[in-house]
This record gives structure tokens, C-alpha cells and sequence, in this order.
């Protein structure tokens, strides 16, 4: 026992004799990159640009604001400023409609550098109808879950590959989630050019998040091949990765030119309101 603790004291003291000082590169203000989120939509209010700045790992807080930023986007003939109406937030004054089958391009200026991308607004099909089925886990497989309604809709999905669907859910005019791994998205492959006919894209809780009576609103976004591809690598390396096959991290995709982070996208949106049956 004395001859063990003896070996494991050497084997500390020869550790702590070889190490290194290694300096770890932060994100602090000197690495700092510009991150982008921004839509341009045929549908009134949702013309946005968001700007932050990447912040160290260590950086217990939310990213900083990119503020002061010059901010236009142009579908080369038209060209529309975007004002900063509050920190890092950046939108048109007055708005403007984003046009189907047109390619939209955005452009910040920030700190003296130049950012720059461009996206195709492809069109939507418009949402037929919509309906609620309550499933309640406990009748159905014995399991005592909150029971929810998986929202249905009825559509005709647009022929040609290359639609990417993204639903946004509002219960009484309140978004219900923001995040992108709680938002439904998915591609065409398996509808492409078919009528869609209640099929579930999304889902509320009852009593936590709705309940009998209250009113839904679906929004449903075309966001192309482009934006799909990136927010699924997004996903590969946050909300999806952490498994003990996982492909080692990798950086994330960006349309964003000049090493700028984030997506600016082109989207139709269509939409429907309805209200859950008492």
C-alpha cells in the first residue's frame, strides 16, 4: 500500500512538471464575428434583420447588440433601408412586401466592414383548412402524459423539390415556441406536388400551453432548400448532437459573406386561424 501511494505521488509530481500553459482563443472583443438573423416575406411585419456579436463560452450573459449598423436590402430594382428601431434590431420604415420568384439581397455595413447575402423567395401554398384531434396518452397507450392536440392541415404542396416547410404556432396572438429546435420543419421529398390532407405539423399541450376555446394561429413558411440545410446543421451541432456516435463539431454553415455568422433568408408565408373545439 505504501509502495502504491508512493508511485501515484511520482506520477502527480511528473504531470504537474510537464504541463504547459496553453492559451485558449475566446470570443472576446478582439475575435468578435458579426452574427445575422434576418427574413424577408410577402407577409406584412416580419421584414426583420437582428444583429449580435459572438461572445466568449465563458460569457455568462446574452450576446451583445450590434448597434449602429447601415442596413438595406434590394431585389435589384428596388432598394429599402432598415432603421434600428431598438439595440440590434433593425427593420423597414415603412414596411414593404417581400414579391414571389424575386432574389432578395442584404447588406450591413458594421464597423467599417461589409456584409452580403442573397435569397430567393420561392411561393407557398396556401393553407386549405385546419383542424384539432385531442390524443389523450393515457387512453390510447396506458402512458400518463399531459394529453395535447396535434394541429392537421389540409394543403396542396407545391410540384418541383426544393420546398421547405417551417410552421410557426400563436396561441391567443402569442408565439408558443421561438427557438429552432422546438420549431416543426421539414422538406418536400414525401409530399412533393400532393395534396396534403391532415397531416399534423405541429402540436400544443392542454391546460400548459392551450386549451378548449383558445384560438390558433398557423403560419406556415416555404424557407428553401438554402435555409433548410443550414438550420439542420445548426441543429447537428446543438440541439441534436451529444450522442456517443457524433460526428466530431464542425463549423455551421451561413449564407453571410465576410466571415459574418447567422442566415438571411427569403420566405413565403401563408397562414390560417382557427379555434380548438370545447
Amino acid at each position: 500500500m505504501k509502495s502504491y501511494n508512493l508511485l501515484l505521488v511520482l506520477f502527480v509530481f511528473i504531470l504537474s512538471a510537464c504541463t504547459e500553459p496553453i492559451d485558449i482563443e475566446l470570443n472576446d472583443e478582439d475575435n468578435q464575428r458579426l452574427v445575422v438573423e434576418g427574413w424577408v416575406t410577402n407577409y406584412p411585419g416580419k421584414q426583420e434583420v437582428k444583429l449580435t456579436l459572438t461572445t466568449s463560452y465563458f460569457y455568462n450573459q446574452p450576446a451583445p447588440k450590434a448597434t449602429g449598423a447601415l442596413v438595406e436590402v434590394s431585389d435589384g430594382e428596388s432598394t429599402w433601408n432598415f432603421n434600428e428601431v431598438s439595440p440590434g434590431i433593425y427593420r423597414p420604415e415603412p414596411d414593404f412586401l417581400g414579391e414571389f420568384e424575386k432574389t432578395y439581397t442584404l447588406s450591413v455595413d458594421y464597423a467599417g466592414q461589409l456584409y452580403t447575402a442573397s435569397s430567393f423567395l420561392r411561393p407557398v401554398s396556401e393553407i386549405d383548412s385546419m383542424a384539432f384531434k385531442y390524443i389523450d396518452p393515457l387512453e390510447e397507450w396506458g402512458v400518463d402524459e399531459v394529453p395535447w392536440w396535434d394541429i392537421q392541415i389540409w394543403t396542396q404542396e407545391l410540384p418541383g423539390l426544393g420546398d421547405h416547410y417551417m410552421w410557426k404556432t400563436f396561441v391567443n396572438g402569442v408565439a408558443l415556441r421561438d427557438s429552432l429546435a422546438e420549431i416543426s420543419f421539414v422538406d418536400d421529398e414525401l409530399y412533393d406536388g400532393n395534396y396534403v390532407a391532415g397531416v399534423g405539423v405541429d402540436y400544443v399541450d392542454q391546460g400548459t400551453e392551450a386549451n378548449a376555446g383558445d384560438t390558433i394561429h398557423l403560419e406556415q413558411w416555404n424557407i428553401g432548400t438554402e435555409a433548410y440545410d443550414i438550420f439542420i446543421g445548426i441543429l447537428n451541432e446543438t440541439a441534436w448532437n451529444g450522442g456517443l456516435f457524433d460526428a466530431p463539431p464542425a463549423n455551421v454553415k451561413t449564407n453571410m459573406s465576410n466571415g459574418a455568422l447567422g442566415y438571411f433568408g427569403a420566405a413565403g408565408i401563408s397562414e390560417k386561424t382557427a379555434v380548438i373545439p370545447q
